[in-house]
Formats: C-alpha cells, structure tokens, sequence
C-alpha cells in the first residue's frame, strides 16, 4: 500500500537493552514528526528486546495514539503552560505518562511518575524534570478528586448534533472533520459505531502458503511454537492469531505464512483466474502482499510476474518476503506507478493505489492525526493520473484491479466513475462473478469489493475491477 512509502526502523537506532518507555518515547517522538509508522517501528524493535518490556513499548505506543485528545485535554486542565507553548519532546514525555496515569491503571503512579520525570530531565532543557513532576503530580491529584477526566453526559444526536459530535470527537479521541466525515456519509449511529471499531486493535491474520500447508497443518506447526490460532471467521483458509507472536516462530522464517489482513487477500483473489501463462504486473506492490499471494498460487510461472514500487528499499523487502516463501519467479523494478516504464501489455493489472489509508487506522492510529481533506484531494489526483496509465497496460480481454485501504470515496468509486466516463472501452466487472459466494456479502450494490471495519471486523479496503470492452 503506497499510503506507507518510506518506513524507518527503530532497530537501527534503539540499543538491544533499551527500556520500554524510553522505546515507545522514542517511537511516539519519531511517528509525532512524521518521520515513521507506529507498526513499522514496533515490528523492528531489537531482538533482544525481552518480551515483557515489548508488550508494554507495544501498549504504550497505541495508547497514547489512540487517546491522544483525552490526554492532551487532560494534561492542559493541570498545566501552567498551554500545550502549544510545550517543546514536542517534552509533549511527548507528558502523554507517555498520562497514558499510565488515566488509562493504564496497572502501572503505580509513581512509578510512571518517576520515569517521565527521568525522561523529561535526559531529553528537555533545564527545569523539564521540575515541570514534568509539577504537572503530573497535579495529574495524580485530580484524578484522585475525580475531576480528571471530566465527566461528560452523552448529548442527544438528534436535537444537539454538534455537541454530540464534539463530545464523540472527544471520547474517540478523532479530530473533528473526520468526525463529521464519517457521521455525515453513514450516520449517527452507523458512524459512531465505525470510529470506535477504527479506535481498536485490528486482530492479526494469517495466509498458508505452499510451503505451510492446509491451514489445520499450519494451525498445529505454530502451537508446537507457542502461537494458537483459530479459523478466521471471515474468509475461508486463513487464520487468527489469538495468542503469540508469529513471526518469531521458526514456521515465518521458513515462509510457511504471510501476515496479511482479510480483506487484503480478498483484493489479490480479484485477480482470478490466473493462468500460468499470464502476465501481470504490480504497479504499487511493496511490501509484496497481494502479488506474493498471486506468485504462490501460480507456482512457477510461464509468463510474468512483476513487481513495481517507487521505493527500492520497499522492493528489497519483497524479496525478502519473495525469497522467505521461495517464489524466486517474481521479477521486481524500481519506477512510478504514474509513469510506467514498461513495454507490452498484461493480462492482469493490479494498482493498489497510494492512499490516505483511512481503512487502516485501526493499525496505524496516527493515521486520524495526519490526514486532512487537502491531502485526501491529493491522493485522489495521483490516483486519477496513475488509474489513466495503469489502463494503458492493459491486453485485450485483461483485467485491471483498482484497490486503495481508504473509507473515503473520493479515492475509491469516484475513482473509477471517473475512469469509466473518460473512457467508454472500460466496463466494471462484478466482484461477485470472480470471487466465491461466501464473499458476496462483502460485495456493494455497484460490484466493488468494499468492506468496513465496524461491519466486517476486517480493514477498510474498496477494490473494483475493470475490463476493456
């Protein structure tokens, strides 16, 4: 997905004993300035990390993503500075704290006291340690006092709307516009329901490969590691992690799995049928998802798989992945989606656009941070100019999937309505003729894959395919 172009690894900067808080401050530090991913820093924290310490950097590290507004809103009731005038780092320190204060209960006060003290003191200027455990300390007292956090009644929907939606901006903890975004397009109550499923953790799922097996075959492989599984409840043949970290199993190293959400795998099964013979080429593919699963399916193949990316460094972890799963028949180039340098034409095309990611933010939290409407203007633009180039690939009778991980419409079916306006030698072919009934549920009225994270347990994916005439 191009909505994450450029991730930066923690590992390369973290020391093998570094504690968990000064790891998720260092996280938290890096996501703030946007200078990564919140899941891409915690999957590369270092391998010596012990694991308790990783559990807590993992819940410290969304926590305050997640309740960012309340913790904000809280440090500012007992702060002599407003939060503006705060240094970001120190910020920083302040919510870390707060998280452990309101929301982890399980951590002693002052304990998590003493630490943001410790932190502040290593990392702000002079008098940051003496600030830091004045407004924490007065912290502790109000929620002592039960006047932080401020009880707010629930207001009626119907005759307050706008205090309504200000006060669920507030118990989500999403900015405003995104507030009124979603309740605007489903609704009261269909709209709450979908910020605060986008406010939880996303479960983990898993993809057999060839190399793992039938999935019951993979499921008793990862218990004899320590991971239980159960049968995904939403597409046949994948799996749930209940409990465990896959990828520290010796089944991941020996490619035996992808870790993929549901409704990603449902994106590459637009793709069928595939023939050995086909050509193909992923015009955004890294990290590799959609056309690894496409590539193991296959087997070796007679035609061409090919995978593209603007980003090398993207590309050199497909073929990790690529090489972990032993598909070595899936060729890789570094160019723009927007400006394809390739001769020929495919049978299949696959562009999983870059996107604001919205569907995702169940995942990656900061995401609710970053986003506003110009930006979701701008991908919709790149989206147009990569659309128009993708379908110049296209061969006679192929097949162009168009998928982004966004719930805005403006990257997804205004997309291809589009597409199909400024070309009539395009048509929309339905999902449902392409994918097995048990995922027609999953299909919206126009014939586009498009699923929901409140209504589907799954991520926000719209996927539509397109054909020539």
């Amino acid at each position: 997905m191009g909505a994450w172009s450029e991730p930066v690894t923690a590992s390369r900067r973290l020391p093998s004993e570094v504690g968990a808080r000064d790891a998720a401050l260092a996280i938290l530090d890096r996501v703030e300035a946007g200078r990564g991913h919140s899941n891409t820093l915690l999957a590369d924290l270092p391998v010596g990390m012990p694991e308790r310490d990783r559990a807590l950097c993992t819940e410290l590290v969304y926590g305050v993503l997640r309740h960012r507004a309340l913790l904000d809103e809280s440090i500012a009731a007992v702060s002599r500075r407003p939060l503006e005038s705060i240094d970001r780092r120190l910020l920083g320190v302040l919510r870390l704290a707060a998280y452990q204060i309101l929301v982890l209960t399980r951590v002693p006060w002052p304990a998590a006291v003493d630490e943001a003290v410790r932190m502040a003191k290593a990392r702000g200027r002079a008098g940051s340690g003496a600030f830091a455990n004045g407004v924490l300390r007065a912290l502790c007292r109000a929620v002592e006092a039960k006047t932080i956090p401020p009880a707010r009644a629930r207001p009626d929907p119907g005759s307050r709307a706008s205090e309504f939606r200000d006060w669920l901006a507030r118990e989500v903890s999403f900015p405003r516009p995104l507030v009124d975004r979603y309740l605007d397009r489903h609704g009261c109550e269909s709209g709450e329901a979908l910020l605060r499923a986008l406010n939880q953790p996303a479960s983990v799922a898993l993809r057999p490969t060839r190399r793992g097996g039938s999935p019951e075959a993979l499921a008793r492989g990862l218990a004899a590691e320590g991971v239980e599984t159960v049968p995904s409840p939403v597409l046949p043949g994948a799996l749930r992690v209940v409990r465990g970290v896959p990828q520290r199993t010796e089944m991941f190293g020996g490619g035996a799995f992808y870790i993929q959400d549901e409704a990603a795998q449902m994106v590459a099964l637009l793709l069928e049928p595939l023939s050995p013979s086909h050509r193909l080429v992923d015009l955004c593919a890294a990290p590799g998802g959609k056309i690894l699963q496409a590539a193991d399916h296959l087997g070796p193949a007679q035609g061409m798989l090919l995978a593209a990316d603007r980003s090398p460094r993207r590309l050199r972890r497909l073929q990790e992945n690529a090489s972990r799963m032993g598909l070595s028949w899936i060729r890789c180039v570094a160019m723009e989606a927007e400006r394809p340098a390739l001769l020929g034409r495919f049978d299949r095309v696959l562009l999983d656009a870059p996107c604001s990611g919205t569907g995702v933010i169940r995942r990656h939290p900061e995401i609710r941070w970053r986003r506003t409407e110009s930006d979701i203007r701008r991908h919709a633009a790149a989206q147009d100019r990569a659309l128009r180039a993708a379908c110049g690939l296209l061969a006679r009778e192929g097949r162009l999937v168009y998928a982004v991980c966004s719930l805005e419409p403006e990257e997804g079916p205004e997309r291809i309505d589009a597409v199909l306006r400024a070309r009539d030698d395009l048509r929309l072919v339905d999902a449902r003729l392409i994918l097995p009934g048990s995922l027609h549920r999953f299909v919206n009225g126009s014939g586009a894959l498009e699923t929901l994270p409140h209504r589907d347990d799954v991520d926000g994916f719209f996927a539509a395919v397109l054909s020539l005439c």
